[in-house]
């Protein structure tokens, strides 16, 4: 039986200062794994703990780094015990984030439902000042502002903080199985309108849009987030790289400010594009036409941002049919709060309508 994969990122030699003398978060780590992997379903092992003692401990290379960030992405679930720390930096580059900081990112912004963390960072003794100071500041404000799953862990003594441990993770994992098993019976009730995706792939491309941006319009009208956001909505009828379905599609963020002239709302504009097929994050870029922009993959796709002049665009992959549009949407909905994304994206979406209208006033008094 295949195992669910949990993976473990933490220091592993930083020592404990609050509770038992002697102990580190390296006995913690084994501990976990040990306890954990005896847990069976069937008789069988239901999960493998991955753990990468020894590693985290010196200066890493950026070979060990990716592969810790691979190893990290192959995984399940991501459980982060959270001490304080912010890790070593690859080599030769100080400034640069630590280790447990870059995993806690890759983690929140890839798998975001996923990853939990167990705070017990009173129970050790940081640097005041320097640039691992510095990094764990970093990695603190970070693990404050955006983190949803984090539990503090109290405890007298080791054994007691062990087993709370335990228990919490326990939890956790048992979070993640529900999420998984939601998660596919909305796959599986999107793909099973076998009809409606045939009807679809037998349509033109121009009939395909119409289909495609009736459903996404209608389904997304009712989503309270973006009720004060003006929407405008696309369709993309193949993947993104058939330039015939792509090129359909054009520029569409060039015009805004034409949108804001009579409405109503008083934020925006938002875009959002149903896409038939794939959808790859260069190809997200090359819509807005160059690369410094912030491109987030997630469960429905991407979501592109433009710092500067607040630029949004959802793409929604694998529209085949109206029930994976709909999944698609509550995708959205889920990640949305899971990301702790949504009232950054108001903000910006409140940001970009003040631009557009400041370009409106400059055009009138020229």
């Amino acid at each position: 039986m295949s195992t669910i994969k949990v993976f473990l990122s933490s220091r592993v030699n930083s020592s404990f200062s609050n509770l038992d003398s002697g102990k580190s978060l390296k006995d913690l780590r084994k501990f976990l794994q040990v306890e954990l992997e005896k847990e069976l379903f069937l008789q069988e092992q239901i999960f493998d703990v991955l753990i990468n003692e020894g590693t985290f401990d010196s200066t890493l290379s950026k070979d060990a780094f990716e592969n810790c960030m691979e190893t990290l992405r192959s995984s399940h679930v991501i459980i982060i015990l959270y001490n304080g720390e912010a890790g070593w930096p690859i080599a030769d580059l100080d400034s640069s984030n630590g280790i447990c900081h870059e995993e806690y990112l890759a983690a929140l912004q890839e798998f975001s439902d996923m990853t939990f963390g167990l705070n017990i960072s009173q129970f050790f003794k940081l640097p005041t000042k320097g640039p691992a100071y510095e990094r764990n500041r970093s990695f603190a404000d970070d693990m404050a502002n955006d983190f949803k799953h984090f539990e503090t862990i109290d405890a007298r003594d080791f054994e007691e903080l062990k087993e709370k441990c335990l228990i919490q993770i326990k939890r956790y994992l048992l979070k993640a199985l529900e999420k998984s098993f939601e998660t596919q019976k909305r796959v599986v009730a999107g793909s099973s309108s076998i009809p409606e995706t045939l009807d679809w792939s037998k349509l033109s491309y121009p009939e395909r849009i119409l289909e495609m941006k009736e459903t996404l319009q209608t389904s997304l009208d009712r989503n309270p987030v973006f009720l004060d956001s003006i929407c405008n909505y696309y369709a993309v009828p193949d993947s993104m790289s058939v330039a015939d379905a792509r090129n359909q599609l054009g520029r569409p963020f060039l015009y805004e400010q034409k949108e804001i002239i009579g409405s109503n709302k008083s934020s925006g504009v938002i875009h959002f594009i149903a896409v038939y097929g794939r959808v790859t994050s260069s190809q997200a870029k090359g819509l807005v036409g160059y690369p410094d922009l912030a491109v987030i993959k997630t469960p429905f796709g991407f979501y592109l941002w433009e710092k500067n002049l607040h630029i949004q665009i959802f793409f929604l992959q694998s529209c085949v049919n109206s029930s994976v549009i709909r999944l698609r949407i509550g995708e959205i909905a889920i990640w949305l709060n899971s990301s702790r994304e949504k009232v950054n994206i108001q903000k910006r979406a409140e940001k970009r309508y003040s631009i557009l209208k400041a370009i409106n006033e400059a055009k009138i008094t020229e």
